[in-house]
């Protein structure tokens, strides 16, 4: 795990609403399929994936997941735009597995003991291209 702030990041991006799961795995490559159509892509493209409502307390027919891109001002793209949350997140790597990703999520308490988390705000799951590369994803836990 390693510290990090986070300050002034927008993304342009895509929302699912619905259950959590297959639509969200189908709405990240409909995004990536838009960013290639539209020469988005490349090698210091940062991918973010972010639910936004717990499933234990929100029906699974209003949970929102968004996908988007990290983005810089100059960027022209015609889709949705939001601020990502300034502050300090813990960053947890781990291997961009359906079962790595599953166990992190299964196992987050357990990961985070010890941290002043701050869940009036998202987990984001941050896939870089240079880690995707790699075979890689990260979990950037908000902090208080």
């Amino acid at each position: 795990m390693k510290i990090e702030e986070f300050k002034n990041i927008t993304i342009a991006y895509m929302r699912n609403i619905g259950e959590y799961g297959v639509k969200n795995e189908l709405l990240m490559e409909e995004f990536k399929d838009y960013l290639k159509n539209n020469h988005l892509l490349g090698a210091d493209t940062v991918l973010l994936g972010i639910a936004l409502d717990d499933p234990a307390a929100t029906p699974q027919e209003e949970l929102r997941y968004d996908v988007g891109l990290i983005i810089k001002d100059d960027m022209d793209i015609s889709l949705n735009k939001r601020c990502i949350d300034d502050g300090t997140y813990a960053i947890y790597e781990t291997a961009h597995t359906n079962q790595a990703v599953i166990a992190f999520w299964r196992d987050i308490a357990e990961l985070t003991e010890g941290l002043a988390v701050d869940y009036g705000k998202p987990v984001i799951e941050r896939y870089a291209a240079d880690k995707i590369a790699d075979h890689l994803c990260e979990f950037c836990i908000p902090l208080k």
